[in-house]
């Protein structure tokens, strides 16, 4: 059983923003304007939230809804981003990192939950808002580049890719 005590401070901040940082991949990779944006970094909240009301059996995905409720750790933003593709480039890179800690620190089912639990958050945020269309009509659900990123998160991640 994992807690936050597991890890140094660096390490449980990386974990911290998996979530958020899955999000940031995959409203990267299709912006789709102010609204879709929106409704898409809306689509993390929705998702940590779903967790927090009906809680997991995953110790480390309920010590991390824990912090974020009780505002134990404070996110820190990825620095030096310029252009969706730099968001989706130190998304990615995070998540990568969260592979390695959880592989060294939570080897197994816990860590593999974890990691499953964020990319299931990276389809969560693409089937937030429509791509394309006109005011929110019409398009599709999950653009390609959005399945190509989801499939790029859950690479990452080392887990089986969710769509």
């Amino acid at each position: 059983m994992a807690t936050k005590a597991d890890f140094t401070p660096e390490e449980w901040q990386t974990l911290f923003t998996a979530a958020p940082m899955a999000g940031l991949a995959v409203t990267s990779a299709s912006p789709n304007g102010p609204f879709g944006v929106i409704k898409e970094m809306f689509a993390v909240g929705q998702s940590i939230g779903a967790t927090l009301h009906k809680g997991s059996s995953n110790p480390l995905i309920n010590a991390l809804v824990d912090d974020m409720k009780n505002r134990g750790t404070k996110p820190e933003r990825p620095q030096n981003i310029r252009t969706p593709e730099d968001a989706k480039n130190a998304a990615l890179d995070n998540l990568k990192k969260v592979s390695t800690i959880l592989a060294a620190k939570v080897p197994g089912t816990e860590g593999d939950e974890f990691k499953r639990w964020i990319a299931g958050i990276a389809k969560d945020v693409a089937e937030a808002s429509n791509e394309g269309g006109f005011l929110g009509f019409g398009g599709e659900k999950v653009s390609e580049a959005e399945r190509q990123t989801i499939a790029a998160v859950a690479q990452a991640l080392g887990v089986p890719n969710p769509v």
